[in-house]
């Protein structure tokens, strides 16, 4: 369960810890996530919506980045 900013974007905000980090593990993964410290927010990424496929591909990394 992790924090996230409801949206009717095609992108969600979450709350992940060190945004940085988790942003590059991500990209070593091959997930393309965005970090936020750009504007102010160092603990989230932003997360856009994908095929179902996809978004079960992003789900899988971040567990497995966040260690869950």
């Amino acid at each position: 369960p992790l924090e996230y900013v409801p949206s009717a974007a095609n992108f969600i905000l979450v709350r992940v810890g060190d945004g940085q980090r988790v942003f590059g593990e991500m990209q070593k993964l091959g997930v393309i996530v965005r970090p936020m410290g750009g504007y102010q927010l160092p603990e989230f990424i932003r997360i856009s919506i994908g095929t179902p496929a996809e978004n079960e591909r992003c789900l899988a990394a971040l567990r497995r980045v966040l260690g869950r």
